[in-house]
């Protein structure tokens, strides 16, 4: 999914929830009558004079709005749960560059077939980094995350769909040693449109869905950006070829 398309489809969540807390609704009013004006206009329904009323009391109405109104940061369009996701079937389709880091990856590689058709048949590439299921820090992960998967097999079967990949274009993986908190996606981080996601680790979670993550466009905040797309850079330093050494 592009970076416009991800705009608007958290526009429309933040409009929905607004809605549902009874915020903005004298703003969305005013939207949903202009609108309906404008459309008896063009049906030539309602007169010149009332359209001119209408608008002359919607303008001075936004004036005083904007005059009395003190801006508000709400950090829900910011922080979010598993729910906002965007299936990565879509996301792929627009990826030329795809960069994760997961305890085990494992909602990444189900969709090996996408990325297979989307990504790597198309010359793109894509890092994996996932942990190292001989590390003696792994039973420190397994405690901190959730137990709803047993951790050992997922990550083995991770494992063995990656090196199957291997075979179908510009994909490479590593193993980290440690868990550094959270988890990442980028999509396209070596281009203007580039985005990446967040995720926070909690502890023993009852539910990954629970996780919080933060979504950041390059365009909206460049700085944040290149930030945590370095992370991801570092782990992929920290991090060794599956059963070798490191590599950087």
């Amino acid at each position: 999914m592009s970076g416009d398309l991800v705009k608007l489809r958290r526009l429309a969540k933040n409009a929905l929830r607004d809605l549902q807390d009874g915020k903005h609704r004298e703003a969305y009013s005013l939207l949903l009558i202009g609108g309906l004006l404008a459309a008896l206009g063009l049906l030539g329904v309602a007169s010149e004079k009332i359209l001119l009323s209408s608008l002359l009391i919607a303008s001075t109405y936004l004036v005083f709005q904007a005059k009395i109104a003190v801006p508000t940061a709400n950090i829900n369009d910011c922080l979010m749960d598993r729910s906002e996701y965007s299936q990565l079937s879509s996301v792929l389709a627009e990826a030329e560059q795809l960069w994760v880091y997961g305890p085990t990856a494992v909602n990444v590689v189900i969709n090996s077939a996408d990325i297979r058709r989307h990504i790597l048949a198309k010359g793109g590439e894509v890092r994996v980094v996932v942990q190292d299921p001989d590390s003696p820090s792994v039973g420190d992960t397994m405690t901190q995350l959730d137990d709803n998967l047993d951790f050992k097999m997922t990550l083995a079967n991770t494992l063995a769909v990656l090196t199957k990949m291997q075979a179908w274009g510009d994909l490479t993986y590593r193993v980290l040693p440690f868990n550094p908190g959270f988890s990442m996606l980028v999509i396209n981080g070596r281009r203007r449109d580039g985005y990446l996601v967040v995720e926070f680790h909690g502890f023993a979670d009852d539910n990954i869905a629970d996780r919080m993550h933060v979504t950041i466009p390059r365009a909206d905040s460049p700085r944040w950006f290149d930030y945590w797309s370095q992370r991801f850079e570092e782990i992929w330093k920290a991090a060794n070829p599956a059963g070798g050494t490191n590599q950087q």
